[in-house]
């Protein structure tokens, strides 16, 4: 993993140069690092555009970049601590850094010398990012049909197994029936389960009561507040829990990727057999166990394509890339399908690879060839193909992707900002910032499907991803071949000393030995993180769950950039310290904030989930608080008050959300010219005051949490030339009339109204002239929707939960009469919707 490591090197060189007054260091030392820059900014642009060429020497350049950057780190470290008794002497610095210079040196004389500059490459490394929008299902209508009968067939309890190879399309095809709509209508309650290699009956239990609740609560439209899990720790109770949630009611449960007939005789009994027409649905690989745990009933056997059908499937998932096959092309394009094996991972696979790559019969031919050669029998090598033709600049990012459980649904924010702490992106010239490069990458990397996209927001970006088994196993081989990446499930802990990356599941940090580990991130269930200290170069530690009383070590952690915990009790103005963090996520806990957390110059994100109280700093003019321009995210802070003075501290926030029971100054947050996402939570008793709301102009996406703002005060919001995302919830608004006026809401695409008593909503379609979403919940007053919302002609969903028969009705209206006209692309999904008595009204 050359690439990432001379990014990461070129990072890090530009960060002591700009920063010399910091140092003592020699002219000698600065002009040898000045050198490594130097030959860094060579290498990179080589590695992008003739990565063929450079293969061979990689790894020696990997190797090289990871152990300069480890000795400039180190030095750094020593000069912070004032402490040169650890680590590498000043001596030994300065003779290690000659070497180190000299190498890369070396190596760029060479591919100087070899001329190898002047090669095309024949794959293009530069595909623009789709739309991601590969979770369209192809080719499998007549296997759903069939589903559907068995599942809507008769009363008695039925496991119906769905059997064949990984990549084949099991899980897909459980999906597709989980989601059809009448599937949906047909039971009461819904469940997918996810299960790994590593059967744990409590763990799966957990997962099976979770996914009950969600299901529970879209079914009643309720949102429950937000807070910490409910901790059951007996299995039996758990167990308890989930057959009672179960009994008396017609279930769908889908267990996915089942391993083994014991797993399926631990949580078999769970199920209650009401002869209601409850189904389980199981997908495996393995016949034994679907024999097994159907007991008679007939398995459902995934087939492979045929030579046509793979080809309509490849076609068909191009198209979905926004990628057309060119006529000239389609013959080696047949050729290319049939050489898949009618094995429809394959077939995917080989469409990302195609929808990126140059469209000319030479690089088509090319593909063909590879396809030919690593496809006969062995689907691995298909996956190493797509891993290969990735550009470098996605190699690093994929592969960090190997660090995350089985199965494991991993939140994009957070994946971004791991990107951008690693290291991986290069600053680019223009306005876009890190985090929207690597939104970029990650949409890249979905577009060539090896990431899979679990769930989206209401703007349309990927929420959530995951990987395919099959591709996940790949990448974590990738990523131990490389060095790039070990989880302690496959590398002892002890085994080599040169670890980067660690991924921990079932390990302690004292077992680690390594003193070169950059990243730790932690999925065990407990970390005692006593022995944190011996990573003096640690850049991220990710803890997942409950960990440790924090060590005061954490905060000699000069390195450390993304420090992510479930709980803090206190953190301590020792925080300074940490002067290169850039991420600091805090799941739980209310402990109070140093005034020192102004002091991290490279702050990007602060992240709360509890409400925290941010000090407020004091004028000063002997010490003044320096803004933290590079401050994109705050979320989670109370009662804060947003002077001008304080919002100039930060002039570069982007996302911003916080509860608040003062209205004063709130119209100061006009003045937040980049602020793009706003979340305003409230008391119950707080009222907004039209003279006190203000918004700045370049507001994208608005939730505003209770406030009882009256409806005629909308046109403040509506006046906002950019905004795309609208969510009122808890009586935000107030009155039983809402009037849209023309010219409003120019740019919304998105509005969600929850908890509300609106009566009558008056408005025309040119009012909303972008709106694509509409999604009104516990609404339990309003009469109707107007018929000219219907008339939009960007709507593409209407979702209504409600207990009145004349709302019901007018949606179904609205449905029948635009497909009258021939709008089929509107889709409207009504419930009747319990009424919640103690949501506030």
């Amino acid at each position: 993993m050359a690439y990432a490591s001379l990014v990461s090197l070129q990072q890090t060189t530009n960060l002591i140069l700009d920063h010399l007054h910091k140092y003592s260091i020699s002219v000698d030392e600065r002009e040898k690092i000045k050198a490594i820059r130097e030959h860094v900014n060579f290498l990179i642009p080589f590695l992008e555009n003739f990565p063929e060429k450079a293969h061979r020497l990689e790894e020696k350049i990997r190797d090289l970049a990871n152990e300069a950057e480890d000795v400039i780190e180190l030095f750094m470290w020593n000069q912070f601590h004032r402490d040169w008794s650890v680590g590498l002497s000043r001596g030994k610095f300065e003779s290690q850094l000659k070497r180190v210079r000299e190498k890369i040196g070396s190596i760029t004389g060479d591919l100087i010398d070899d001329r190898l500059c002047n090669l095309p490459a024949a794959i293009s490394s530069s595909g623009v990012a789709a739309s991601g929008k590969n979770d369209v299902v192809i080719g499998l209508d007549e296997d759903l049909l069939a589903m559907k009968d068995r599942l809507c067939g008769s009363s008695k309890l039925e496991v119906i197994p769905i059997i064949g190879m990984g990549g084949i399309g099991k899980t897909t095809l459980a999906r597709y029936a989980y989601n059809d709509s009448l599937i949906r209508e047909y039971f009461h309650i819904r469940a997918f389960v996810q299960v790994s290699q590593d059967f744990s009956a409590e763990e799966f239990l957990q997962k099976l009561l979770a996914s009950i609740k969600l299901s529970e609560e879209k079914m009643l439209g309720e949102k429950k507040e937000s807070g910490i899990a409910e901790n059951v720790c007996n299995e039996s109770v758990i167990a308890e829990k989930v057959y009672k949630r179960l009994k008396g009611r017609k279930y769908l449960i889908v267990v996915d990727d089942i391993w083994s007939t014991k797993a399926w005789d631990d949580v078999r009994n769970i199920f209650p057999d009401d002869k209601n027409g409850s189904r389980i649905m199981l997908t495996t690989r393995l016949s034994d166990v679907a024999t097994y745990a159907s007991s008679g009933s007939p398995l459902h056997g995934m087939k492979f394509k045929d030579e046509n059908q793979s080809w309509y499937l490849l076609k068909q998932t191009m198209i979905t890339y926004g990628e057309d096959c060119p006529p000239e092309l389609e013959d080696i394009a047949k050729d290319i399908a049939r050489t898949c094996r009618g094995l429809p991972l394959a077939v995917v696979l080989v469409a990302g690879i195609l929808s990126t790559a140059v469209k000319t019969q030479a690089s088509w031919e090319k593909i063909a060839k590879n396809v030919n050669s690593v496809v006969d029998g062995q689907v691995d090598k298909i996956l190493s193909l797509s891993y290969r033709l990735l550009p470098h600049h996605l190699r690093s990012c994929f592969l960090f992707m190997a660090g995350y459980p089985e199965d494991h649904k991993i939140k994009v924010s957070r994946l971004i900002k791991l990107w951008v702490a690693e290291g991986f992106l290069k600053r680019q010239r223009g306005h876009k910032s890190l985090e929207e490069e690597a939104e970029e990458y990650l949409e890249d990397l979905v577009k060539r499907s090896l990431v899979l996209i679990t769930s989206r927001k209401s703007n349309g970006k990927i929420k959530r991803c995951s990987l395919h088994d099959l591709v996940r196993d790949m990448c974590i081989r990738k990523a131990q071949e490389e060095k790039f990446l070990v989880t302690d499930k496959y590398v002892l802990p002890n085994g080599r000393k040169d670890e980067r990356r660690i991924s921990i599941g079932h390990s302690s940090l004292n077992e680690i030995r390594s003193p070169t580990i950059h990243t730790i991130l932690c999925f065990a269930y407990f970390l005692d993180c006593s022995s944190i200290v011996n990573f003096r170069l640690l850049r991220v530690l990710e803890v997942m769950h409950y960990s440790d009383c924090l060590p005061p070590q954490v905060f000699e952690l000069f390195h450390l950039r993304y420090l992510a915990l479930p709980f803090v009790h206190k953190i301590p103005a020792a925080i300074s310290n940490l002067e290169n963090l850039q991420t600091l996520i805090i799941c739980s806990g209310k402990p109070h904030l140093p005034l020192e957390i102004w002091r991290l110059r490279h702050l990007r994100h602060l992240i709360f989930a509890s409400t925290y109280a941010l000090p407020i700093p004091a004028e000063c003019r002997i010490w003044p608080t320096l803004p933290l321009e590079n401050l994109h995210t705050l979320t989670g802070i109370s009662d804060f008050v947003y002077t001008k003075r304080i919002l100039k501290l930060m002039p570069n926030l982007k996302k911003l959300g916080f509860s608040t029971t003062r209205v004063q100054s709130l119209h100061n947050l006009a003045n937040l010219h980049q602020l793009e996402k706003l979340k305003i939570t409230v008391s119950r008793s707080f009222s907004w005051q039209g003279p006190h709301l203000a918004f700045p102009t370049t507001l994208k996406k608005l939730t505003l949490f209770r406030g009882r703002l009256p409806w005629k005060d909308m046109s403040i919001v509506g006046s906002l030339p950019n905004l795309q995302v609208l969510k009122l919830k808890d009586n935000a608004c107030d009155g039983d009339t809402w009037e849209t006026s023309y010219g409003e809401f120019p740019q919304l695409k998105f509005l969600l109204i929850e908890g509300s008593n609106l009566e009558h909503w008056v408005t025309e379609k040119d009012h909303f002239p972008r709106l694509e979403r509409l999604v009104l919940h516990i609404c339990w007053s309003l009469r109707e929707i107007p018929d000219s919302i219907g008339e939009i002609s960007t709507l593409e969903l209407i979702k209504v939960g409600s207990v009145r028969s004349s709302l019901m009705e007018s949606v179904r209206k609205i449905q029948e009469d635009q497909q009258s006209y021939g709008n089929d692309a509107l889709h409207v999904v009504a419930f009747k919707q319990i009424r919640h008595f103690g949501y506030a009204s």
